[in-house]
């Protein structure tokens, strides 16, 4: 299945709350594998998203799913927005099947689609009786079981319950390691470079390829921030001298800063050496040395702004003809605040890997 943008041009039409945003000349080839596209709905993310899924027309160049123009091919389509709308007086259960035969896929249980991201409870339950985070998650999970060849999704990971965000992860990498061809778009570098095998950018409707390494903090060696619990930098100093004292960390920085949904702070330790291996194990024997409440440990990437400050000007039309290999998986920006995400520990030689809706298309037309 092949993506395919080629000059592009298309202008939501905006109201008082929300101004039109313009997509200018975007072209780029997708055919498996994740594509993450960084940048905010004013940049033009939630505008592609919707051109894609066949709901928002274009004024210029061409958009095709395989050959086919997207209000045509929305059945192969699963597209999950940033708020997905299911039918309020159905059944969990209900809009499932239905999300089945809409798309001609052959029957299977509720408790299969909704297996992936722990929803089985949720099966008889009204729409209108869910929360906006389950009418998501349920969304996430039509979706990702769906035998669609597309899958579109707006912020993957923000949105959900906090259990949530590892799931889905691990389920969209399942779909594209199947052959599913997949793009995201999100404002979070973290959640980005956590999903894709290749990054995107779009600033202000304008789309650029990124080599991943942009993304990373850093242009030699590897880096990973540790976040510790405490309420000082101070308290986590014998911590901090040990990482000093290991041969294979060059640097250590800190950097105090209130932690997101727990009542007290963290202390971000970001580490710095030549090998990121080492660089792991180097962090796993000082807090065991130290006893450090380690809370999370990540690749450092750049902040949006920072990533876009590198760029001295966007480059339209960057053709991407194929997915590169896979980059670092895990990545994370300390000053991303995108809800639902959840930082992954470094992936080790040897351990197990741990990616719209799929949502309902509607009969008629509409947001699915």
């Amino acid at each position: 299945m092949t993506i395919t943008l080629e000059g592009l041009n298309a202008r939501t039409r905006g109201d008082r709350a929300h101004p039109a945003v313009s997509l200018k000349n975007v072209t780029l080839t997708w055919e498996k594998g994740v594509l993450a596209i960084l940048g905010t709905p004013a940049d033009g993310t939630t505008a592609l998203l919707e051109v894609l899924a066949g709901a928002l027309p274009i004024r210029g160049g061409t958009a095709t799913i395989d050959g086919h123009d997207p209000s045509h091919a929305r059945s192969r389509v699963a597209y999950v927005p940033l708020a997905p709308a299911l039918p309020d007086s159905l059944r969990v259960e209900e809009v499932c099947e239905l999300a089945g035969q809409l798309r001609g896929e052959p029957p299977t249980t509720v408790a299969s689609r909704l297996a992936p991201l722990g929803l089985e409870k949720l099966a008889p339950r009204r729409v209108r009786s869910l929360s906006r985070a389950e009418v998501r998650a349920v969304s996430l999970a039509i979706a990702l079981t769906s035998r669609a060849p597309v899958i579109l999704i707006e912020e993957p990971l923000a949105g959900l319950e906090p259990t949530a965000p590892a799931r889905v992860l691990e389920a969209l990498r399942t779909r594209a390691t199947d052959g599913a061809a997949v793009i995201v778009t999100s404002a979070s570098v973290r959640d980005a470079t956590s999903l894709a095998d290749q990054l995107g950018m779009l600033t202000q409707g304008v789309f650029t390829h990124l080599p991943p390494a942009l993304a990373h903090v850093g242009t030699t060696g590897a880096r990973l921030r540790v976040v510790v619990a405490a309420s000082a930098a101070t308290e986590v100093a014998p911590f901090v001298a040990a990482l000093a004292a290991e041969q294979a960390i060059t640097s250590v920085e800190t950097a105090t800063f209130a932690a997101t949904r727990v009542l007290h702070s963290a202390v971000s330790v970001v580490v710095s050496g030549a090998d990121l291996l080492a660089i792991a194990r180097a962090v796993g024997a000082a807090a065991a040395k130290t006893r450090a409440n380690v809370e999370a440990i990540e690749s450092a990437v750049m902040p949006l702004d920072a990533i876009r400050s590198r760029i001295a000007a966007p480059r339209p039309g960057m053709l991407l003809s194929r997915p590169p290999p896979a980059m670092p998986k895990g990545a994370s920006d300390a000053a991303d605040a995108t809800a639902g995400s959840i930082p992954p520990p470094p992936r080790l030689p040897g351990s197990t890997p741990p990616a719209p809706a799929g949502s309902v298309p509607p009969p008629s037309g509409g947001s699915a």
